[in-house]
């Protein structure tokens, strides 16, 4: 929803905006202030208005939405959430692999999907020449550079978001229990996902009995995984699971935390409460002995979640004991650090600037986009005339 979200903000701030989106999209059933929308169908060219900025979620270009009626003078802009976003992948049970970069994408790039893999490379490289282009974070920049063999050289960075923040909630409220230490968890119990949260809970589960201190750690969030999860307990150690928390009250449980174990946009509902964050890497595999954690006012680069182990991962600084004497010691520090990088990084009024500022750079029209002849693969149109014709 990182569209609609910044969409409704700028038609707070009296910028004239309008969706795109099938008439039961997730934009068009969620949108909740009026927004005008702009109605998609796949057997219906979709009139785009003259005299606009038209900004996509960035896409391989043969797969940009063909029933879209776009007049060649309407200035174009992507933004980049994924590093998949440019991968030419085949239909079917190649696809999640060739999502992910490996070695079967690298083969294909350079075989069977050559055509595709180049013209993947120019796009990316025309709206980076034309300052047409915003990527989530450096992370991802990063896995852009060395999966398509391209320089990004001064890339315009705009940050995940969430809501803006009045106060540091965490800081006024907050009295920690003398007798009892409260982690938390909120996140889907996933593939990518379960081996680091296993990875904390023992963690947190050694410091407990080894100190002899209470430690209740909360999971919140359910998935296809969750049978994965490892349960542990002893007399300094609870493990307390949730399957589902009503958005109406995850602030305040995320308040009743001490400090809470998280990555992507859950790591953000935290500290922009101030509580005090630990922003979590990701892994299928069992986590290496030599992993560090971060602090959520140590990410480099905007990034909420690496692959451990990956050619991009920047490894953290912190054992886990590490972070409960620092906790300990100064929990009310590192709440004001954790609530100030986020103002300053991950709000939603910080990214809508930068958003604006990067717009009123970008130099690239939908008619300069079609003149470079990017826009089809005889793949793509073979797979989808074979699609329609089997229903």
């Amino acid at each position: 929803m990182l569209f609609l979200r910044l969409a409704n903000y700028l038609s707070r701030q009296n910028y004239q905006v309008a969706i795109v989106d099938y008439p039961d999209g997730d934009m068009a059933n969620n949108n909740d202030e009026g927004l005008e929308l702009i109605s998609y169908d796949d057997d219906r060219a979709a009139q785009i208005p003259d005299n606009v900025i038209l900004i996509f979620q960035s896409m391989t270009p043969w797969s940009i939405f063909p029933m879209l009626d776009i007049p060649p003078n309407t200035h174009v802009f992507f933004i980049t959430t994924l590093p998949a976003n440019f991968y030419p992948v085949l239909p079917g049970r190649f696809r999640t692999k060739m999502y992910e970069g490996g070695v079967i994408a690298k083969v294909l790039w350079q075989t069977f999907l050559l055509n595709e893999y180049l013209k993947s490379k120019k796009f990316l490289n025309l709206i980076e020449r034309t300052r047409s282009h915003a990527i989530l974070d450096a992370n991802i920049s990063c896995n852009l550079e060395k999966s398509l063999k391209v320089h990004l050289n001064s890339c315009q960075f705009l940050p995940l978001f969430s809501e803006d923040s009045r106060k540091n909630e965490f800081f006024e409220s907050f009295e920690a229990p003398s007798d009892v230490i409260k982690l938390g968890w909120v996140g889907r119990l996933s593939d990518f996902k379960i081996s680091i949260l296993n990875r904390v809970v023992k963690d947190a589960f050694r410091f407990s009995n080894e100190n002899k201190k209470k430690v209740e750690f909360y999971i919140v969030g359910d998935g296809e995984y969750a049978s994965s999860l490892i349960d542990l307990s002893s007399n300094y150690f609870t493990i307390h699971r949730l399957s589902y928390i009503k958005p109406s009250e995850l602030n305040k449980f995320m308040l009743s935390l001490g400090m809470l174990f998280a990555m992507g946009t859950s790591a953000l509902d935290g500290a922009k409460l101030g509580v005090p964050t630990v922003r979590l890497d990701y892994s299928y595999l069992e986590i290496p002995k030599s992993y560090r954690y971060k602090f959520f006012y140590e990410i480099h680069g905007f990034s909420l979640g690496e692959k451990i182990g990956g050619s991009c991962f920047q490894n953290g600084f912190h054992t886990f004991d590490d972070l409960m004497v620092e906790w300990e010691a100064n929990m009310s520090e590192m709440s004001r650090k954790t609530y100030e990088f986020y103002i300053n990084n991950h709000s939603l009024s910080n990214s809508a600037k930068l958003f604006i500022d990067y717009l009123g750079r970008g130099d690239l029209t939908w008619g300069d986009l079609k003149n470079k002849k990017l826009q089809t693969s005889f793949i793509y149109s073979l797979w989808t005339k074979v699609k329609a014709r089997n229903g």
